[in-house]
């Protein structure tokens, strides 16, 4: 294994989480780097939070979806020649991924990103368009189709 760095990839429990992942091993396989799975399960915001009654739905869902990142993370990764982990951090993906990218010295960061219409675009507040402003290394979005179920 090279000593340079780490691959990391943010993980959701999302196709678009999903396809980072395997960009991002397929890079740390290439490589001969280690990967990091970090999977940030984001704090409410004030106004998230005036609706405490649906709380504990809310964090059953996030359960759900770190369960799902980590599935992903085991069925995918458990076959490949990488040495990977699982990381579960609180907060803003953006603040974690970046934090995340200087305190392990990665090389490159992987996310997902859904593609949306035009108009849905703009309405989104993209987490992987802010992380390539701030990001002390090289980001990698991994555009997904935004296809309806």
């Amino acid at each position: 294994m090279r000593d340079g760095g780490v691959v990391l990839a943010g993980v959701d429990g999302t196709d678009s989480g999903r396809a980072a992942l395997r960009t991002a091993a397929d890079e740390a396989v290439a490589g001969g780097l280690r990967l990091v799975a970090l999977h940030v399960r984001r704090v409410p915001r004030p106004l998230e939070l005036m609706a405490w009654e649906a709380y504990p739905f809310a964090e059953q869902w996030r359960d759900e979806l770190e369960l799902e990142a980590w599935l992903q993370c085991t069925l995918l990764l458990t076959e490949l020649p990488v040495e990977w982990e699982y990381t579960v951090v609180d907060g803003d993906p953006v603040h974690a991924l970046r934090s995340c990218a200087a305190a392990r010295s990665a090389c490159v960061v992987y996310v997902g990103s859904r593609i949306r219409t035009r108009w849905a675009a703009r309405l989104h507040r993209c987490p992987a368009a802010e992380l390539e402003r701030c990001s002390p290394c090289r980001v990698r979005v991994v555009r997904f189709p935004d296809l309806p179920q």
